[in-house]
């Protein structure tokens, strides 16, 4: 008889954060929608506020196709495209 056990150990996390820019002028900010209620309407928000705020400033915004799953890899490249930093919106 061969008893498996359906516990893991958790692997330690060993990814660090990225750098964040000094400054904000001049760079195009990608805004990532979860799709989650009311995120698209704070992205309308924030992307006019961003706008009014911070010189030169551009936004791009793009969604998930579902809010449970990891981006896809075509909105991933969409926001590496046409992106400097990215804010990922979470909404309940």
């Amino acid at each position: 008889m061969l008893l498996c056990s359906p516990e893991a150990r958790a692997l330690p996390l060993s990814v660090a954060s990225a750098a964040r820019p000094a400054r904000l002028d001049g760079l195009r900010i990608g805004l990532l929608d979860n799709t989650k209620a009311p995120v698209d309407r704070m992205m309308g928000y924030l992307a006019a506020a961003l706008g009014e705020r911070i010189a030169g400033v551009t936004t791009f915004s793009i969604s998930k196709q579902h809010p449970s799953l990891p981006a896809e890899p075509e909105v991933l490249a969409a926001l590496a495209a046409n992106a400097d930093v990215v804010i990922n919106a979470l909404g309940d």
